[in-house]
């Protein structure tokens, strides 16, 4: 979005009312970059959550802290080496300090020093966060660690974790509108919650001030405050939530197709893509899976009708959408006859998106395990396809265009 399309944006109007009062009800926050508010609005903040729940984590602080609780400050000093987080009786203990009821708050006067240390599935992770650390005490004596900072402080620990360093500015200015839209819509949906987004790829993925980089800063103040919508029935302006994948494999898909449910104009049919041609995931090779570790699959998940399932015979695609025939829904019978249906993305999230990249296979049954063939993309297949986006920017495309081709009829505006 350089020369006439910055320009562009930047002289939008904000976004109609109900729109931005969505955006930021109950907002009172400073971004902890030094960048201040533009048009007159705050920069909302987003609550993330580190990793899983754990029954403790270490926190340090490279620099002034303070630590605080619901009836105000616990402790506080000039820096903060390890110390212990952990829940004991149902309150919340840090370090040597007495148990505390509720949630605490740990702030730091600068940014990024603000360490924490925990175990995220094998491994131990250390990062250095902005904003502030809230520890929430949650079910089974763990502990839900959540990083409260600026919604454009939060893009710039998101935008080169989900894009290569290496990538051309147009593309990752795409990521940033892409992104902070789905951030914010993600917020807007979750305010009962204490969390908006996770860190992992089942939200976006997420760093930390640790994963910084100049590129992510210059495509966030770029692109400041821009936010991706729509127009609904009666004219009505929404703030559209801005699915992306990595790789299309060909051709995008509609929201509908792959989640179920209404589907917003700009996510309403896929395009054609064959601009991700160059990744290592436009064609992958064949998976094979067991019927036992698919009923595995099946007993690990939340879903009664799932769980009452018997040893699973039989795998089949029952419907499928875009021109290429990818995989909308999954049959799946047991061997006393019983069957669920249930949508293709879900069915890939069960048995798990790192062993089927995509919902664009073919299935071929071979007695006591299932071969998928013939597999194309990453990902779900909706909205922005990240490799193709940077194909289309290293071809001259600006962010904006690349957001227009991915999102048809998608508005482009400011939120704050």
């Amino acid at each position: 979005m350089s020369g006439k399309g910055i320009h562009a944006w930047a002289t939008r109007s904000l976004l109609a009312a109900g729109v931005g009062a969505a955006l930021l009800a109950g907002c009172s926050c400073q971004g902890p970059h030094p960048r201040g508010p533009i048009g007159g609005r705050e920069v909302p903040l987003v609550r993330v959550r580190l990793g899983d729940e754990t029954p403790s984590v270490q926190v340090a602080v490279t620099g002034p802290w303070r630590l605080t609780g619901p009836s105000g400050e616990v402790a506080s000093g000039a820096n903060l080496e390890w110390t212990d987080v952990a829940i004991r009786d149902g309150r919340m203990v840090f370090g040597q300090k007495a148990p505390v009821a509720g949630p605490l708050e740990l702030h730091a006067e600068t940014d990024g020093s603000l360490w924490v240390s925990q175990t995220v599935g094998p491994a131990q992770r250390q990062r250095a966060y902005r904003g502030i650390l809230r520890f929430i005490p949650a079910e089974g004596g763990a502990i839900r660690v959540v990083n409260v900072l600026s919604a454009e402080a939060y893009l710039a620990g998101v935008l080169s974790n989900e894009l290569p360093k290496a990538w051309h500015v147009e593309a990752y200015k795409a990521q940033a509108v892409a992104a902070r839209s789905y951030a914010l819509a993600e917020r807007n949906l979750r305010t009962r919650y204490d969390f908006d987004v996770g860190d992992s790829a089942a939200s976006q993925v997420y760093g930390g001030y640790s994963t910084e980089t100049r590129m992510a800063w210059e495509a966030v103040h770029a692109t400041w405050g821009i936010v991706t919508t729509y127009r609904g029935a009666g004219g009505k302006t929404y703030l559209l939530k801005a699915y992306y994948h990595s790789t299309c494999g060909g051709e995008t898909v509609s929201a509908g197709s792959a989640f179920g449910g209404p589907t917003p104009p700009p996510l309403a049919g896929g395009v054609a893509c064959t601009y991700c041609v160059r990744s290592p995931k436009f064609r992958w090779q064949d998976v094979v899976l067991t019927k036992q570790e698919i009923g595995d699959a099946l007993k690990r998940s939340s879903d009664a009708e799932l769980t009452r399932l018997g040893p699973v015979d039989q795998v089949e695609v029952a419907a499928t959408s875009g021109l290429g025939g990818r995989a909308e829904q999954i049959r799946m019978a047991d061997t006393a006859g019983s069957a669920v249906l249930v949508q293709a993305t879900y069915w890939r999230a069960l048995v798990g998106n790192s062993r089927v990249p995509s919902t664009w296979f073919t299935l071929r049954d071979q007695g006591d395990r299932l071969l998928i063939t013939d597999g194309r993309g990453y990902g779900h297949g909706v909205g922005l396809c990240q490799w193709g986006a940077e194909y289309l920017a290293e071809h001259g495309q600006t962010g904006e265009q690349i957001l227009r081709y991915y999102y048809p009829k998608v508005e482009l505006l400011k939120a704050y």
